[in-house]
């Protein structure tokens, strides 16, 4: 199995939300620049060691008007990235196509930093959450179609041997021919997170690897064996290299120190900025934007289950699910195992290193012991051996 450190990126200075404090889009905070550019140096440098360490890959995202992630353009964080990661695979967990106003830029400056990296990038395309679509007023009905187009456009740009014009339902252009041409043959590895019925087979159809985040493992072996329902479907069989999930991580010399330096951390990454987010969103929803004050219990009433865990965080609940792994490095491998035959095999375990305003000092002593402890074993758990 592979280890991939993805990172956020949050601006931490935010506090605790209530009705007093604002959610999403953060409107009543003001963004520190000095603040700011130390996160991006401790965050680019917490990515760049863990290629040192020799994770398989390290990964970024995309985000909009958010604290709870500094990253509206993940190709800039990449393109950081690959002066300082060696060889490491830099992973798009992922890039927006449907919020994109010219997609054909996308599948260019994916293209170029394939070329850069000379192959090392995996391009992810989500559908992106609400708050994205709120962000650049693109109506939520029309995320599932643009996303679509824009992923069908995208590698045809990649792929074409001839100019070709687009004349689609949201993307019209001429003579499409773009330089250069990615490195990979035919294009880019590709990767999505997917859990409605509609993604699941849209994934399936093309045999994309798909992933899921955020979720109980419970959860996740529904979604994985719909998945291979839909891909026995049209004929074929996914194998563990079809399969990501994502868990924050910590890890620690014993269950009690893990627990100590890194539930104060997740409770700020869940109960502030995820559930932040949520609130944000629901507001957003409602007509809200900024979220209005009175409406605080609405809002909360009306969460996604997710929110609601997340506004409601509970460390024992969420280690329960599967959905942190924090402990001793024996205890990260062994729920590693466990989650592994749950879902029945995936390839890649993407570990959130990071989370909320964990400071850098923890971050580094944990992914040291991750990367010497825990990875020799993680790595052959499965089908997918990074050595191979």
């Amino acid at each position: 199995m592979e280890t991939f450190a993805f990172h956020l990126m949050p601006y931490q200075d935010v506090e605790e939300i209530d009705e007093r404090h604002a959610a999403w889009p953060w409107a009543e905070y003001d963004y520190d620049p000095e603040k700011g550019a130390k996160y991006y140096d401790d965050y680019l440098g917490q990515l760049e060691y863990a290629a040192e360490l020799g994770f398989d890959g390290v990964a970024v995202n995309e985000h909009h008007y958010n604290a709870y992630g500094l990253q509206p353009s993940p190709n800039i964080t990449a393109a950081n990235l690959a002066g300082r990661v060696g060889d490491t695979t830099i992973a798009f967990f992922g890039n927006l196509p449907a919020l994109r106003e010219n997609p054909i830029r996308l599948a260019e400056e994916l293209a170029m930093l394939d070329n850069i990296t000379e192959g090392n990038i995996i391009s992810g395309f989500p559908r992106g959450i609400p708050s994205e679509y709120l962000a650049y007023g693109i109506p939520m009905e029309e995320s599932r179609s643009r996303f679509e187009e824009a992923w069908d456009l995208i590698v045809k740009a990649w792929t074409a041997d001839e100019p070709f014009d687009w004349d689609g339902e949201h993307f019209q252009y001429e003579q499409v021919n773009i330089w250069p041409k990615p490195y990979q043959d035919p294009h880019p590895r590709l990767w999505m997170p997917a859990e409605s019925e509609e993604s699941l087979r849209f994934a399936a159809n093309k045999q994309i690897p798909i992933g899921l985040v955020f979720q109980p493992v419970e959860t996740i072996a529904e979604k994985f064996d719909e998945y291979r329902g839909y891909a026995d479907e049209y004929g074929w069989t996914p194998g563990d290299e079809h399969f990501s999930t994502m868990r924050a991580i910590y890890v620690a010399d014993s269950m009690e120190k893990a627990r100590e330096e890194a539930e104060p951390h997740l409770r700020k990454f869940y109960r502030t900025l995820t559930a932040g987010v949520h609130i944000g969103v629901t507001a957003g929803m409602m007509g809200d934007q900024p979220w209005d004050p009175d409406k605080w219990d609405t809002y909360v009433d009306e969460l996604h289950p997710h929110g609601e865990l997340a506004y409601n965080y509970d460390f024992e609940k969420f280690q329960d699910y599967g959905e942190t792994i924090v402990g001793t490095p024996e205890y990260v491998v062994e729920e590693l195992k466990r989650q592994y035959e749950v879902v029945g095999g995936f390839g890649r375990i993407v570990g959130q290193f990071h989370f909320g305003d964990l400071p850098d000092w923890k971050i580094r002593k944990s992914l040291q012991l991750y990367a010497e402890e825990v990875k020799p074993e993680v790595d052959e758990i499965g089908g997918v051996n990074p050595e191979s």
